[in-house]
């Protein structure tokens, strides 16, 4: 396919599994590539790509659509405009309960890229990324894995300065699938469903534990900064 046609991109939408073979398949026959999510499913899989890439001067790039939702645009406005003051921690959360899709879904299939991790851990461990914008110095992660599938999972990513990213995903129970992002000036409070979100909540602290300034919800922001 990547050979037929006159276009100029191409997007990868096949299970993830299958991301390199169909990605690596695209650049050779010169074509700039967009993988939906998660990009690959090893590291050395991710750098065979985003190399091959570089040596043929090609654009690639993980499909996330959650980083380019307005109301997200407007909470990282926000946070570089001070907002918040110094952020120290970001919390996000995305679990459902996948026993209303049944057992057969790709989600319990190990072969085909199942679990919590795959799934959903893109959604929150990128809002710790596009937050913090840079790479942390350690990473803690537990979880329940049953027969090569993990069913819930806890990463914690530390930062430089003492900043943390706190990232829940899940498949047992559904969960509220907010994010706060947590300053010394306020906190953002991304509404859910926080990976395709249309609203947030801006809370501006006083000194001391409790002294809430004010508190500002916006809905369906059009764009960066207040509406």
């Amino acid at each position: 396919m990547a050979d037929q046609g006159d276009f100029d991109i191409m997007y990868v939408g096949t299970l993830h599994p299958f991301h390199r073979e169909h990605a690596q398949a695209a650049l050779e026959a010169g074509k700039h590539v967009l993988v939906e999510k998660p990009f690959v499913t090893s590291l050395d899989d991710a750098l065979a790509l985003t190399e091959l890439a570089e040596k043929k001067g090609l654009f690639i790039a993980e499909g996330l659509w959650t980083r380019y939702f307005p109301a997200v645009e407007q909470a990282l406005h926000m946070i570089r405009s001070g907002f918040l003051g110094e952020v120290k921690q970001v919390e996000a959360d995305c679990c459902i309960d996948a026993a209303a899709v049944g057992d057969t879904s790709v989600l319990f299939n190990k072969e085909l890229g199942g679990g919590a991790h795959f799934f959903f851990s893109i959604y929150t461990l990128g809002y710790a990324t596009a937050v913090f914008g840079t790479e942390p110095e350690k990473i803690l992660a537990t979880g329940h894995v049953s027969d090569g599938i993990d069913f819930s999972n806890v990463v914690v990513l530390l930062y430089a300065d003492g900043k943390t990213g706190i990232a829940i995903s899940g498949m047992q129970v559904e969960s509220t699938e907010e994010t706060r992002i947590l300053g010394s000036k306020g906190r953002i409070t991304i509404r859910s469903p926080a990976h395709c979100p249309t609203s947030t909540a801006f809370c501006g602290k006083l000194e001391g534990r409790g002294n809430v300034e004010y508190e500002h919800e916006s809905i369906n922001p059009t764009h960066p900064g207040f509406v």
